[in-house]
């Protein structure tokens, strides 16, 4: 499937999750104004924190890095592996916003809403850290037989 420039596959996860995560924050903090969660608003919080930060913090501390030392060589991932990887974060971003919109359809309370929407979301979210984890730690050089394509 070929190879993609790391940094370009680092940048392209990181609006991935950062625009996720954003939209998400953004939804849970307008639901806490209008008062959505009543008295279980910290609940509501605890529910999405642990749901995004964790990566979220994870690429803008890569990002961050790469910025303080630019590789002299150009390092290149497998094309698949980031593939895996943007795909399951937005599959993952997309149940998580699925659940919080689903809200006003759903007959259970908001926070029965969340409880039970995290029998899904936390297999998922071991499949993206797994995904992830396999990408930042695969990395190879170009060379003739690994003929990278422009990102």
């Amino acid at each position: 499937m070929g190879t993609i420039r790391m940094l370009h596959a680092k940048q392209r996860l990181g609006v991935i999750w950062l625009t996720g995560a954003g939209v998400l924050f953004a939804l849970v903090f307008t639901q806490t104004l209008l008062g959505k969660y009543g008295d279980h608003t910290e609940d509501a919080w605890a529910w999405l924190m642990p749901a995004i930060m964790p990566t979220a913090s994870l690429i803008v501390g890569v990002l961050v890095s790469d910025l303080a030392g630019v590789a002299r060589k150009p390092v290149y991932v497998s094309r698949f592996v980031f593939q895996l990887s943007a795909g399951l974060s937005i599959l993952y971003l997309a149940a998580l916003l699925i659940t919080l919109l689903a809200m006003p359809l759903s007959e259970l309370k908001p926070m029965e809403l969340l409880t039970t929407a995290n029998l899904g979301l936390a297999p998922l979210q071991g499949l993206v850290t797994a995904a992830l984890g396999a990408f930042f730690v695969s990395k190879q050089k170009a060379t003739a037989d690994n003929d990278p394509q422009p990102a």
